[in-house]
This record gives structure tokens, C-alpha cells and sequence, in this order.
């Protein structure tokens, strides 16, 4: 396709992008509307050049007829799709592949009718040493990465070197690239060339894993495109593109300075846009119905550093604003770290008896999915009148939920991210949804998050932890020892690196002075529980602190004390609870010790218990070692190539 050159502003996002079925149906309207959106996204509102309009309609318009023609007709097709400092790129196709998963191509149109090897004159395209050696040859590089075009009287790029970098961009400018389980494909056509003596471009490939296509050898690219795609719907994949795009901008770390000592980490992508539009909103309040934000992330994609940026911007730019959670332990651990304003960090109970309606400008609601219906009243038991919810909506000027619906572990635990959506819309606010995509806390690793997802969800993967371009930063293990786990994890302690070990609750938990050696999973080796918060024994850490405070590797965590929390190391010791038995997770009742037992429907207690390893699972930023009593789950790890210590 014809590129046109500026040397101006910025582009804004070129967005044109349908389901290949309506863009071959309706092209008539489409490639006006793609002309218009070229020009809105110009930085000088240019318009698009002739050779870029008869693209659209001849290029463009015969790639929608060849997916339509293999049954892929609801693969979406972005055209001249482009977003932050790429270039563009002719189409990227979106959808999901035939083995399950989003799948994308990034697909290179060219009209050419004839395609000659490089020639060293003239100079024009050549590297510089080829310019400057004058022999008349030309590098290896130069030939096999150029095409002499004689339309343009020049050596060009192949295009499967320009398929390689726009792959290479698409990944630089997505967060889900970082998923080596999402998968991304590249080619080019050249659906005018028909020459018998051009059809050596597609017999060398200067980027291996990127062919090229003629319109001599039609079925190849057919083949491609099948194999590439399912036949269901890609609006999933297309949506996915659109949201998980990356910033470049990075908050000012003197900005909303992270409350809880977490200073060295700066905030990215969605969790910008939610510390950007909360502050927005606090500042210059919008009119109408009052906004409450539901900032909703797996385990690890930053809720909580999201919550405690935002409660740093507040206290520091004097606005009255609370921290509350769901969950003791980490309310609790960052209180204790923000030193000088460990008022601001307050129970649900203080605010429903102490705060009036719209007395707070900001309240921050942490891990919601742990809210019980109405605030706790004691131990055990709630305190009558208003939903937490309301508490929460009603006292804050701007309040703000951070949600994750696979963390909901109890049947007291009743705000799944629906139950708090129709809540809130009840009390007549509006909601304003903001997702925190990519997980962050495994290294960045969103392999490993998909890795556990799926296995959790008994479709489990094969674990790709490295490839020779892009090792893979997060460290998972097995073992068929917990001492062995132990003594690995017991290094990182010696250097310095926090490690912890936790458990599914399928052992008895009846002391509470962290010295009991409860946790018995294998013979001749055993370990306390966490303590709890009422204890004296010298050295060890109170319960909400077991993940944090020194000390704590000694006893075996819980899902109470380790959620919403990390350290560096995580082993996880899965109980006779949960076990694999060849084709799917088995739930075991009578091991299930935790209030979990309470769940009467044997699906939502299967969910219960896997959402609880999944917690266990994605508290570690380094490393992962898991650990069963089952034999064959272990052997589950062994066949998905997890390594073994």
C-alpha cells in the first residue's frame, strides 16, 4: 500500500476496523468511512492519497472475499490499523485460533505485478555499506532483505521484513503480546503478482516464520489463514486489541506517591487511566448522577498499588479521603507501613457509624469481592441496616471499588462483580468500569497468569517457560517433597529474597500460637499454621503480618493471610482437598477444613476451592513452586513440562 509521510504531530489511533462479512457486504459505505477516519486521525487532517484509497477498495476488499470464501467471514479486520508511534499497518486481523485462544496476523497488502532480486545500482535502498563499497555487490543482508520494485525504480523491503517489524510494534504497543499463549502471526500477499519470473520472492524468507504469498499459489495462503483462525466470532479479540494497548506516559512519582512504601514501582497502561480519571473526577466533580468507579484485575495487575497511589494523591493535595478492604491482612499491613497517616486506613464499621453522606471526597475500597452483605458487626456475625455497598457509595463524594471475582472464596462473600454493579446502579449512581488487564506481579509474566487460569479451569497448557528471543522471567518448579520445596525457598530467605510457604485449609487448625506443627503432608515433615493476632511466642509474626514481617517462613500460610499480599518466592502445598484424576479437578469434602465446607452446591464449592489455590498461586513476583499430595497431579505438572527440583 502507498504510505504518505509526515513530519508533524502525533497520529491519533486510526480506528477502521469490522467483521470481514460486513466490510465485504457494505464496502460501498465502509471505505468512505475509512477515508474519514484517516483524515480525523491525520496530524494535519490530510487526506488519504489515491494509491491508499485503491488499496482499500481492491486490497483490502479481496482479503474480506478470501476469508469469507474459507468460512473465517467473522474474523475482524482492522484496516491501516495504528496506534502511539507505529506505523501503519495494512490490516491486522483479529479472532481466535482453531486450538482455543486469541489469535491476531498481521497481513501486508501489495499491488505489485512483478517483484526483481536486489540490484546494487541504483544505491537508492541499500545499506550504507553496500553505498559505500561501490563494487557493484551487495551485502548478504541487502540481498536477501530487498526487492528491486521497477514502479518504483528502487530496491523496496521485502515484505516479510516489513511484516516482521509491524509484528515486532503491534507487540511493543499491546500489553496481551506479553502472553506467549496468545498467538500472533504474520505474511504478505501479493495478490497481483502473477509473474512466473517474480515467484522467487516467496521461495526466500529473510524473517523464518513469515511467508509470502502470490496470487499464483492461491491455496497457501488460504492455508495459512485456516490455520490461523476458528470460524467464531473474533469481536472478543477485537476488543481485546483495543483495550490492552500500552502508554508511554508514566505518572510522576512524586504524584500520588505510593502510601505503603511500594515508591519504586510506576504505574502503566490501564492502571494510569484509572489513577487519571479517579483524580479527574475528585477534582472537578462531573454533573448528574454521582460516578462510582469499579476497577476490576486479576490477582497481581495492581488494584491495590492503584488504590494506595490514589489515597497518597488525595492526603497529599488535602482532600479527606479512607481506605478500606475487605481483607485484615493487607488493610493492616498498609496501615502499618504508611507512616504518619495510618488514620486515613479505617474499618467499614468506622464509616458507616462516623461518616455522613458525602462527608468523604474519595473512599477506596479494596478487594470488594471479600465484603460480606452488610458490614461485620464482631466476629462472626453482621451488623443490621445498609449494604456495604451503600456504606461505601453513600459517604463518599467519589468512591471507588477494586473487585476480582475469582478471589469471591466464601459463601458470605456475596458481591461478585454483577452483584455489585446492579447494587450500585440501585442506589441510583452510575458506574464507570475500568480494567486493570495485564497481571503485573508475576514479573510481568502474563504466560504464567494464563498457565494457572488454565489449569485451574481444567484445560490446562503445556508451560513455555523460555524461547531463545524472549526468556521467560517468571520461575515455576514442582516437587514431590515438601522438604524439598522448603530447603529451595530457604535459600532465597538466606539471600535476602522473601520467600513464604502457604496451603489449602485441609488440615486442622486448632493452635494459634504458631508452633504447633499442624501441617502434616507428608510423613516426617510438618508445619505450623500462620498464627493468629492473640499470641506471645518470640519471633513469631501476628497473623496479618505473616506475609511481610520476618519470621514468617517458618509457619505455613493460608489464603486468609496471603491474600492481597506478595513476596518474592511462593511455595504452594496443595492438599487431598483438591486432586487431578486424569481429566479434571476432583473436590474431596470431607479435607475441605475452611469455611468453604459451608457451600452446599458441589460446584460452587469446586470453585470455591480452586479460586483459593488460584490466590495461593499468583502471590509471588519472582517464583513459583508448587507441591501435591497427589500423585497424579503431580504427574499433571510433569506431562505439562513444569520443571522438576
Amino acid at each position: 500500500m502507498v504510505r504518505r509521510r509526515t513530519t508533524t504531530n502525533a497520529w491519533k489511533p486510526l480506528e477502521a476496523f469490522w467483521p470481514a462479512r460486513e466490510l465485504l457486504r457494505d464496502s460501498d459505505r465502509l471505505i468512505p468511512e475509512i477515508e474519514n477516519r484517516y483524515r480525523e486521525a491525520h496530524p494535519n487532517n490530510e487526506d488519504a492519497g489515491p494509491g491508499d484509497v485503491r488499496s482499500w477498495r481492491e486490497s483490502v476488499y479481496w482479503l474480506a472475499s478470501l476469508l469469507d470464501r474459507v468460512g473465517l467471514d467473522q474474523v475482524w479486520m482492522f484496516v491501516e490499523y495504528r496506534v502511539g508511534a507505529m506505523n501503519p499497518v495494512d490490516v491486522v486481523l483479529a479472532g481466535y485460533h482453531p486450538n482455543g485462544g486469541l489469535s491476531y496476523a498481521v497481513i501486508e497488502l501489495k499491488q505489485w505485478s512483478q517483484a526483481g532480486r536486489p540490484q546494487p545500482n541504483p544505491a537508492k535502498g541499500l545499506c550504507a555499506e553496500c553505498r559505500r563499497a561501490g563494487t557493484g555487490a551487495l551485502c548478504g543482508r541487502c540481498a536477501l532483505d530487498l526487492v528491486y520494485v521497477d514502479s518504483y525504480g528502487r530496491n523496496k523491503k521485502h515484505p516479510a521484513v516489513q511484516v516482521y517489524e509491524n509484528m515486532q510494534s503491534l507487540k511493543v504497543h499491546h500489553a496481551m503480546f506479553d502472553d506467549r499463549y496468545v498467538h500472533l502471526a504474520g505474511a504478505s500477499y501479493l495478490h497481483n503478482l502473477k509473474d512466473p519470473d517474480s515467484q522467487w520472492i516467496r521461495n526466500v524468507s529473510p524473517r523464518p516464520g513469515v511467508p509470502t504469498f502470490t496470487a499464483r499459489v492461491p491455496r497457501e495462503l488460504e492455508e495459512f489463514l485456516k490455520a490461523t483462525f476458528s470460524a467464531e466470532s473474533g469481536a472478543g479479540a477485537a476488543e481485546a486489541l483495543l483495550e490492552r494497548r500500552r502508554t508511554s506516559s508514566l505518572i510522576d512519582s512524586d504524584v500520588g506517591a505510593v502510601v505503603a512504601g511500594h515508591t519504586r514501582f510506576s504505574l502503566v497502561e490501564n492502571q494510569l487511566t484509572a489513577v487519571k480519571k479517579v483524580t479527574e473526577e475528585v477534582a472537578s466533580p462531573s454533573t448528574g448522577a454521582k460516578k462510582v468507579f469499579v476497577v476490576s484485575g486479576r490477582a497481581g495487575s495492581g488494584k491495590s498499588l492503584v488504590g494506595l497511589t490514589l489515597l497518597g494523591w488525595a492526603l497529599s493535595t488535602g482532600r479527606n479521603a479512607c481506605y478500606v478492604s475487605g481483607g485484615v491482612a493487607s488493610r493492616e499491613t498498609f496501615k502499618r507501613a504508611a507512616l504518619g497517616r495510618r488514620s486515613a486506613f479505617a474499618t467499614l464499621n468506622s464509616i458507616a457509624d462516623n461518616r455522613t453522606a458525602d462527608e468523604l471526597d474519595l473512599i477506596l475500597c479494596d478487594e470488594a469481592h471479600r465484603l460480606t452483605e452488610r458490614p461485620m458487626k464482631g466476629s462472626y456475625s453482621m451488623r443490621p441496616g445498609e449494604s456495604s455497598v451503600s456504606v461505601v457509595v453513600t459517604r463518599a463524594k467519589v468512591p471507588v471499588f477494586f473487585i476480582d471475582g475469582d478471589q469471591r472464596l466464601f459463601s458470605d462473600e456475596v458481591w461478585s462483580p454483577e452483584a455489585l454493579l446492579r447494587e450500585v446502579q440501585s442506589l441510583g449512581a452510575e458506574v464507570v468500569p475500568i480494567s486493570l488487564d495485564r497481571v503485573l506481579r508475576a514479573v510481568g509474566s502474563s504466560t504464567y497468569d494464563t498457565w494457572i487460569r488454565r489449569l485451574l479451569a481444567e484445560d490446562p497448557l503445556p508451560w513455555r517457560p523460555d524461547d531463545r528471543d524472549e526468556p521467560e522471567p517468571f520461575q515455576l518448579c514442582y516437587t514431590d517433597s515438601a522438604s524439598t520445596m522448603e530447603r529451595f525457598l530457604q535459600d532465597k530467605e538466606r539471600n535476602k529474597e522473601s520467600a513464604r510457604m502457604s496451603a489449602g485449609i485441609c488440615w486442622k487448625w486448632e493452635d494459634r500460637s504458631g508452633t504447633d506443627p499442624e501441617v502434616a503432608p507428608e510423613p516426617g515433615w510438618a508445619r505450623p499454621w500462620n498464627a493468629g493476632d492473640q499470641h506471645d511466642t518470640p519471633g513469631v509474626p501476628k497473623r496479618r503480618y505473616w506475609a511481610t514481617e520476618p519470621g514468617g517462613f517458618g509457619q505455613i500460610g493460608c489464603v486468609h493471610t496471603a491474600q492481597g499480599l506478595e513476596y518474592e518466592w511462593g511455595g504452594v502445598i496443595m492438599g487431598p482437598d483438591l486432586t487431578w484424576n486424569g481429566v479434571g479437578w476432583q473436590v474431596h469434602r470431607e479435607h475441605v477444613l475452611s469455611k468453604a465446607s459451608r457451600i452446599r452446591e458441589e460446584k460452587d464449592l469446586a470453585l470455591a476451592i480452586r479460586n483459593a489455590y488460584g490466590v495461593l498461586m499468583t502471590r509471588s513476583i519472582r517464583g513459583t513452586v508448587l507441591y501435591s499430595v497427589d500423585p497424579g497431579t503431580r504427574r499433571l505438572f510433569a506431562e505439562l513440562g513444569v520443571q522438576k527440583l
